[in-house]
């Protein structure tokens, strides 16, 4: 892949993650220690739910993403080039989806994760002179064990519906340190 290309998809997923309503522990909590199997799983499940409540009647672009560091934290790197704490997210748009039509995706999933427990943190409909009606929220120990952030676009001047999830903050099993080390947040 060409560097710039790389970089580009890196400072991307970062956006993302930071992006898609993801939680953080407060100062002094335990991090979960991560399975990278199950989280990821955990992440794909919490993606096509979240596609499947949209219903936005158009396929989703096939979901980029990958790790970033909890950089909020104080990061521990490994030989190998991965760190922790860290979180996963992926991201995707549907494309060619009308305004008549994405209103109604975007309560779709507004309702369904108010029935199904999740915290909605921002709820922005189309007012005035913005121009795209967006939600965030989270599922805290979703199916897999994990909480998952997500953030949800639909661009109206543009006919695109764009999606964001993320995990939570999670500890490498080699990190053996037992709480977050202190944080500004």
């Amino acid at each position: 892949m060409p560097q710039p290309v790389a970089r580009f998809i890196a400072v991307l997923v970062l956006v993302c993650a930071a992006a898609s309503g993801c939680t953080h522990p407060d100062r002094g909590q335990h991090l979960q220690i991560a399975d990278d199997k199950r989280m990821s799983d955990g992440l794909d499940a919490f993606f096509y739910e979240i596609i499947h409540v949209l219903d936005a009647g158009k396929d989703a672009s096939a979901p980029n993403g990958g790790s970033a560091p909890c950089d909020q934290f104080d990061v521990t790197n490994f030989q190998d080039g991965e760190f922790s704490p860290y979180n996963i997210a992926s991201f995707s748009s549907i494309d060619g989806v009308p305004t008549e039509k994405a209103i109604p995706a975007i309560m779709r999933l507004k309702a369904h994760a108010e029935q199904n427990g999740w915290k909605i943190s921002s709820f922005r409909p189309a007012t005035g002179t913005r121009t795209s009606t967006e939600i965030a929220g989270h599922a805290s120990g979703y199916r897999y064990g994990y909480g998952y952030g997500f953030r949800v676009e639909a661009m109206h001047d543009m006919n695109r519906i764009v999606l964001s999830v993320g995990s939570d903050c999670v500890r490498d099993p080699r990190d053996h340190r037992r709480t977050v080390p202190d944080s500004p947040y």
